[in-house]
């Protein structure tokens, strides 16, 4: 996790396997996350797989050794830090938990069936704001926290029974405390309006809430400037995702970034928001290009630093890129608390997930390096050989232009020797995007003799608002004829044999059903992993989350003129134009694509007598968490790939 040997030394490349990348040291690739940083900048925060589970863990900012400060059989999730840097708040379980760093000691905050998340302390350390489902809906609440004694259990806080602060009625996506924990921003959707992302300040004492943001447009991912005179948020107000300031009434809104491109994304996630230096004078924020996601830091303008009315007036300020050690996807979590550097996660094609000390531009022009300070990578892996992308793009039929990212045996992205079958991969989501980031299975495939086509189709993110909104009542017809053309045009090059598969998870599976039945003899097989089959079943079985955006996309399917278009979404009912044999992988536990999804497809395919596979696992959800299954999916998806792409099955 720490301390390893640094891809490129010299004592790494002499242990590290030159055989190609094999399951085992894939499944073995376990990054640490959510990393934070302490409030005096001196520990981060994070968690870490331990026997099995996710626990809490505490480094140096500066590098070293962890030390791991929780130790159940059950994950641990979304570390926080108090204000004086003494306790962890976290979520285990359906509880909020807090951990006191020296001495281990902990205590429940609070509990409930219904789940809480987002824990979120009060800048005097007195009070922790959640999120949590108990009355049917994701309400803002808060509780008084536990009190801390040196050297002995916490005591119980004044009052252990938290406190709504927003109504029933509205789900709540994100919080975020003011400075001086008089108020908290809130992200929400309202219905019947699901175009649109709500910014609104909640008003600690009273109640009272205040919409500042999204009115007319998507906006979200709100953080505080330090003084509290305003907040930065991500706003695709003209169409593309830019970092604006707003003031606390919502009149006074700059724009600090422009141009066509994406510089944030719909889930205002961490480390895709706008993060505002300590001294107020910057910001970083992302820069979405080629599937890549870029660092920048900016210059928050004058006028705004003091919170002056001036700030309507202001330009957006200098931009530069911050120094990274290699091209990928970089995100930043927090600054130190002189504004000197940014802590970041950077991954990459031939890098996992790892976190970095980033200097200023200025600092770097002095001479000061980015600094490593984990090591996801095992030794015995050589990511070096590992297949880097190459950018593609094609027409659709109907002249949308479509991107995607290319990965070929020989790892240059060149030219190969003879032609060979290509990978169809379709992302999940859809509001997402394929990256070029760590993806061990994609690097499994093109060792094996494959290529590998990551395609983003209309919906997908990082392409403005307007290819993003491109697939609304348009879910598995227009986006899944995107990926039978990008097949197309996959057997017009001279590195593709005409052998198609489709690949995807989640959305992508789904995707996978829809393909297979829309053009039956371009494919010699796919592979669904947790995939819906009928999108009206889905809103009615699955979950709060995944209906919403759902109906965001396609409207309800009680609706007499948008129940054609679930029809015609949903490849259930065409399951006997499949030609291709199919192998389809489900958690048991998945809420958000449930398994009468999977249930239905297996007796619709049963039924016609069709080529298939399929395999449950009983513990995981949406997704594989465990390692063994991860490993075992992977095998699956391998052998079923060889099998029907390559004609044999190879020992792995």
């Amino acid at each position: 996790m720490t301390d390893a040997p640094r891809p490129g030394t010299e004592s790494g490349r002499s242990r590290r396997s030159r055989d190609g990348l094999t399951i085992e040291q894939a499944a073995a690739v376990e990054s640490p996350r959510e990393f934070r940083l302490s409030p005096d900048g001196r520990r981060v925060a994070f968690t870490s797989e331990a026997a099995g589970a996710r626990q809490i863990f505490v480094m140096s900012a500066r590098g070293g050794y962890p030390e791991q400060i929780t130790a159940t059989d059950k994950p641990a999730s979304d570390p926080q830090w108090s204000p004086d840097g003494r306790r962890i708040a976290f979520v285990r379980g359906d509880a909020v938990w807090m951990v006191e760093v020296e001495g281990s000691h902990q205590a429940v905050v609070t509990q409930h069936p219904a789940g809480n998340r987002s824990p979120r302390w009060c800048a005097d350390g007195h009070q922790i704001a959640f999120i949590s489902r108990r009355r049917g809906w994701d309400q803002l609440w808060i509780v008084d926290a536990p009190v801390p004694r040196r050297g002995r259990p916490a005591a119980r806080p004044r009052s252990a029974e938290p406190t709504p602060l927003t109504e029933p009625g509205v789900d709540i996506d994100d919080l975020t405390w003011s400075p001086d924990g008089k108020r908290i921003a809130v992200t929400s959707q309202r219905l019947p309006d699901l175009l649109t992302s709500q910014i609104h300040i909640v008003d600690v004492a009273t109640g009272e809430q205040r919409l500042i943001a999204g009115k007319t447009a998507w906006e979200t991912g709100p953080r505080w400037l330090p003084d509290g005179s305003g907040l930065l948020m991500a706003s695709d107000q003209d169409g593309w995702f830019q970092v604006l300031r707003v003031s606390l009434d919502g009149r006074e809104r700059t724009v600090l970034t422009t141009g066509q491109r994406e510089h944030g994304e719909p889930g205002g996630a961490w480390g895709y928001a706008p993060l505002p230096s300590p001294d107020g004078r910057r910001f970083a924020h992302i820069e979405i290009r080629d599937g890549l996601v870029e660092l920048l830091v900016g210059e928050i303008p004058m006028a705004h630093r003091s919170g002056s009315s001036a700030g309507r007036e202001a330009k957006p300020g200098l931009r530069s890129a911050v120094v990274c050690p290699f091209e990928g996807v970089w995100l930043a979590v927090g600054w130190l608390p002189d504004s000197s550097a940014v802590l970041a996660i950077g991954r990459s094609e031939r890098a996992p997930d790892d976190l970095w000390l980033l200097p200023m531009p200025e600092a770097a022009a002095a001479g000061v390096k980015p600094r490593q300070l984990t090591t996801s990578l095992p030794v015995v892996v050589d990511a070096a050989h590992f297949a880097v992308g190459k950018r593609v793009a094609f027409q659709a039929r109907d002249d949308v232009r479509i991107e995607a990212t290319l990965y070929l045996p020989n790892g240059s992205g060149g030219e190969v020797a003879a032609p060979v079958p290509c990978v169809i991969h379709s992302h999940g989501g859809p509001s997402h995007q394929a990256l070029r980031d760590w993806l061990p299975f994609r690097q499994l495939v093109v060792e094996s003799g494959m290529a590998f086509l990551s395609v983003d189709f209309r919906g997908s993110t990082g392409y403005g608002r307007q290819f993003r909104w491109a697939n609304r009542g348009e879910w598995g017809h227009a986006d899944a004829f995107d990926i039978i053309d990008a097949a197309r045009w996959a057997t017009t090059q001279p590195w593709c044999d005409g052998r198609l598969a489709h690949y995807g998870a989640s959305y992508g599976g789904y995707l996978t059903l829809c393909v297979l039945t829309e053009e039956p003899s371009l494919w010699r097989a796919g592979i669904d992993l947790y995939g819906d089959s009928d999108i009206a079943e889905s809103f009615r079985h699955g979950d709060r989350t995944g209906r919403i955006d759902l109906e965001r996309m396609m409207g309800k399917p009680d609706d007499p003129e948008v129940a054609p278009l679930y029809r015609r979404g949903s490849p259930l009912y065409r399951a006997e134009r499949i030609e291709a044999p199919l192998l389809i992988l489900h958690g048991r536990k998945d809420k958000r694509v449930v398994p009468l999804m999977t249930e239905k497809m297996i007796e619709a395919l049963e039924i016609e007598g069709k080529h298939f596979a399929v395999h449950w696992y009983d513990e995981e959800a949406h997704g594989w968490q465990r390692r063994e299954n991860r490993r075992d999916a992977w095998q699956r998806c391998l052998d079923f790939l060889r099998r029907h792409l390559l004609d044999h099955v190879e020992e792995d």
